[in-house]
């Protein structure tokens, strides 16, 4: 049975595999096959599952002899943070980044602080499947449910220092919370570093989590930018491990913005390994042609942050990400992290005196469009031949001024169609009809 996906074990969480017997089962198994002799760290973000599923993997772990560490509410990287500080052995981060609450995940970090491989997985996999199909019965053990709230400020501090621009007095910047996982943290970070703090979606309620807000939904903080003449906005995900950007004039400044406007100025502070990015094959055809102006290489990886950090460690890069907000600084954390990255780009905003738009200048977007469909089941593109033959009648009707971009999300039953070319309304009518002929090819399997 196939339970992880590209971001770790994610669903529904009022069903399998996150009913209260299969969560026990899967704490077991991660510390069966970790073989974690101290403690494995869990920490979560604001959703009303999260203290029940912690609670029922810690039960199993605990009949595997390990203990549990609850650090409560906090962002996913602040796990690694935690584990270099030697807090704990792994880490256990339970939350659905983006997705809706009633969705949670687990994501595991080993004792390095990087995701596990895929080999790994297998095994955790195996492991549970073979607990359950011998329908063990786990003695119960008493553990301790509380949450030390202590942990949090190795965190602040860890991003505090990484903070190297001048201090941020007089200057305003609004921060969207998501109702998630920075909801605490991020505002007293930046007061930390002298800025005047405006905070939106910071009430959480364990329901409310990305509701209409953070990076997936930036239009309110668009909107309370220009109302408080603020210098930059920053939306987070559930999760915190992503960042979207909004300037001065409001205007939003997504993962190409930010990759292409970072690579220069890590590169002209010389560090920028090898002069080279990772981004991904979602990135706009824009950020290669400019970075190929500043003679920056940009190696194109498999959408997902685990493979942009494949791909760094395989072409021993520094700094790579995605379009959609996950940056990873490798030389400081070895995983994306929202508030890293806003620190990081106030760093190099403090030592000029541009404003964001005019520091992000450096890329020419080329139109893109991209649909996103909610499909029952994910049929192979290549199983799908009235589908793939539109594909590519689509892409030689493009040429060279444009491409198709055709996936499936790899944690939800979700279609992603991407197209780029010179004319919104022609490659929008090509995104459309590629998603329907999916969406009706499919159904007819």
């Amino acid at each position: 049975m196939k339970l992880f996906g590209t971001d770790g074990i994610r669903g529904d969480s009022s069903k399998f595999p996150f009913d209260n017997s299969t969560l026990n089962i899967i704490g077991r198994s991660i510390a069966e096959v970790l073989d974690v002799n101290k403690s494995i760290l869990i920490i979560r973000d604001t959703r009303e599952s999260g203290k029940r599923i912690q609670a029922k993997l810690s039960e199993g772990m605990s009949v595997a002899g390990t203990k549990t560490v609850f650090g409560g509410v906090m962002p996913t990287p602040a796990a690694l943070v935690l584990l270099k500080k030697g807090k704990a052995r792994a880490a256990v981060v339970i939350s659905a980044s983006h997705n809706p609450y009633m969705d949670n995940g687990i994501k595991i970090f080993n004792s390095n602080g990087h995701k596990l491989s895929e080999s790994i997985e297998e095994k955790i996999e195996a492991k549970i499947n073979k607990h359950i199909a011998s329908k063990d019965i786990f003695p119960r053990k008493k553990i301790s449910l509380k949450e030390n709230s202590k942990l949090i400020k190795f965190y602040e501090n860890f991003i505090v220092k990484n903070f190297s621009g001048k201090k941020l007095k007089g200057k305003t910047i609004v921060l969207d919370c998501a109702n998630g996982a920075s909801y605490k943290c991020a505002p007293r970070i930046l007061k930390r570093l002298g800025a005047s703090v405006v905070t939106l979606n910071a009430n959480p309620d364990g329901k409310n989590i990305n509701l209409n807000c953070g990076s997936l939904h930036p239009q309110s903080l668009c909107k309370a930018v220009k109302e408080y003449n603020a210098f930059c906005g920053f939306a987070f995900d559930g999760d915190a491990d992503r960042l979207i950007c909004v300037d001065e004039n409001g205007v939003i400044r997504d993962g190409d913005y930010f990759l292409s406007s970072m690579s220069v100025w890590l590169k002209s502070k010389k560090k920028l390994k090898n002069n080279i990015l990772v981004s991904t094959v979602m990135a706009n055809i824009g950020l290669s042609r400019a970075l190929k102006r500043e003679k920056i290489k940009v190696i194109s990886s498999k959408v997902g942050d685990r493979y942009v950090m494949e791909d760094m460690r395989k072409h021993k890069a520094s700094f790579g990400g995605e379009q959609s907000g996950h940056f990873i600084f490798k030389d400081i954390l070895a995983t994306g992290d929202g508030v890293l990255s806003s620190v990081m780009i106030l760093s190099a905003l403090s030592g000029t005196s541009k404003t964001m738009s005019e520091f992000m200048n450096v890329i020419e977007k080329c139109p893109q469009v991209l649909v996103n469909r909610k499909l029952t089941k994910k049929v192979p593109i290549e199983n799908l031949p009235k589908s793939y033959n539109l594909i590519k009648a689509c892409e030689k009707s493009l040429g060279s001024d444009g491409r198709v971009l055709v996936r499936y999300s790899g944690t939800e039953n979700l279609l992603r169609v991407m197209v780029e070319g010179k004319d919104v309304d022609e490659i929008r009518s090509i995104a459309e009809s590629i998603a329907d002929s999916v969406e009706k090819e499919t159904f007819l399997q």
